[in-house]
Formats: C-alpha cells, sequence, structure tokens
C-alpha cells in the first residue's frame, strides 16, 4: 500500500472520530451543563419513524458506495450530500481521468473532486445567504419554483442513465450490463404497479442491491453476461 493510501486511511479515520466527537459532543455537553437531557422513550416516540426510514438509507449506501468510491468515503460521510453531489463528481472525474474504481488514481482523483465540490457548496451557500435578500423576488418567481421542482428528477435521471448505457465494469467490458438495469427497472416498476408506492427506500435499495448482485451472478454463470479485459 502506497504512503497516498495509508495516509488516507489513517487521517479519514481520524477526521471521522473528530467530526463524531463534535456532533455527538456538543449536544451532549450543552445537555449535561443546563440539565436537559431528553427522556429516551420520547427520543425514540419522535426519531423512531425517521431512524425506519434512515437507517436503512446510510446502510445500503455505505454497502453500494464505499466499494466503488473508495478512501473518499472518509469525506463524503462527514460532509454529506453524497447522491446528490458527492458521488456524481467522483464518477465525473473518474470518466475524466479514465481511472478504474478501485485504483489509486481513482482514490486520488475522487478525493480532488470530492473536495472541491464540497468547497464550492460552501460558497455557493454562502453567497445564497448573503444574497437572500436582494433576490427574492427572483427565487420566489414563478419560473424559477417550477423549474427547481424538476432539480432532483433531472439529477437522479443524468446518474441513472448511465446504468443503461455503461459497459464497463473496473478492468473488463460487459457489452450486456445495461440488461442488469433494464430488469430491475422492470421490477420495480412492476412492484409499484401491482403493490403500491415504496414506502421505506432504505430497505428498498438494500433489497435491490442484494438481487441485483445475486441477478448479475447467475446472468454470468449462464453465460449471458460476459466479461471481456479491456486492453490499453
Amino acid at each position: 500500500m502506497s504512503k497516498y493510501m495509508k495516509n488516507s486511511y489513517r487521517f479519514g479515520t481520524i477526521a471521522t472520530i473528530i467530526a463524531m466527537a463534535v456532533m455527538l459532543g456538543i449536544p451532549a455537553i450543552i445537555s449535561t451543563y443546563f440539565g436537559i437531557w431528553p427522556d429516551l422513550n420520547s427520543v425514540f416516540k419522535v426519531a423512531g419513524s425517521l431512524l425506519a426510514l434512515y437507517v436503512p438509507i446510510a446502510v445500503s449506501e455505505q454497502l453500494s458506495l464505499v466499494p466503488i468510491t473508495g478512501t473518499t468515503a472518509y469525506l463524503n460521510s462527514i460532509t454529506g450530500n453524497v447522491m446528490n453531489i458527492k458521488f456524481p463528481c467522483y464518477l465525473s472525474a473518474l470518466e475524466t481521468a479514465e481511472a478504474q474504481p478501485g485504483t489509486e488514481l481513482a482514490d486520488v482523483m475522487g478525493m480532488i473532486a470530492v473536495t472541491v465540490s464540497g468547497m464550492v457548496t460552501m460558497v455557493v451557500i454562502a453567497l445564497g445567504v448573503l444574497l437572500l435578500v436582494p433576490l427574492e423576488p427572483v427565487l420566489t418567481s414563478e419560473p424559477v419554483r417550477v423549474a427547481t421542482s424538476y432539480i432532483l428528477p433531472a439529477l437522479y435521471g443524468s446518474m441513472g442513465i448511465s446504468a443503461f448505457i455503461s459497459r464497463s465494469a473496473g478492468a473488463y467490458s460487459v457489452p450486456r450490463k445495461p440488461l442488469i438495469a433494464i430488469i430491475n427497472l422492470v421490477l420495480v416498476f412492476a412492484f409499484i404497479m401491482v403493490v403500491g408506492p415504496i414506502k421505506n427506500t432504505g430497505i428498498a435499495m438494500i433489497i435491490m442491491l442484494v438481487f441485483s448482485m445475486l441477478m448479475s451472478y447467475a446472468l454470468y454463470k449462464a453465460n449471458i453476461i460476459k466479461m471481456e479485459k479491456e486492453e490499453k
């Protein structure tokens, strides 16, 4: 393991511990100082539904993203906005650098992209706070209101389309790789049409993650999906 990778793991672990200490320590200190620790029953009563929703999402993100993002997962976990900002930036950097996930080049380029995206996010937020009042007529206008309602669909659509056109799998080329995404899409739509809307997205992500792995393995063993070594 190179010095860069060792330092990334070491400083990433330290930064994660510090971030957790700050996020959990400050409320703990305030609660202790003022004697306002909440009752556990009240906490679980209020946060139970949120935990049921976000814990599976967090678990599914870690299982699916960490093997791809490598050491940038440390920074992703600390700064947040992974799926809608950090992960797309990471994938764009890898595509530009023609780096394969899991390699040191991918870690370096991904770390640069994620770090810069975090800096840009902070600058945009700061500008938004400073210009909130002057730009209020524009931000509250009907065209902007309508446009903002399409931001997330456009973002996830652009991320999802890569699953239907990408034929790369690390150092291999998989000509029929989009077949996996098509089968998943059909199954999800069939579930929604027959059973109803998916209420717990996190659990659904974990189920589909496991199913995709098993289905990919089955298609590979059945010789329906073939892997070809890419020549550089």
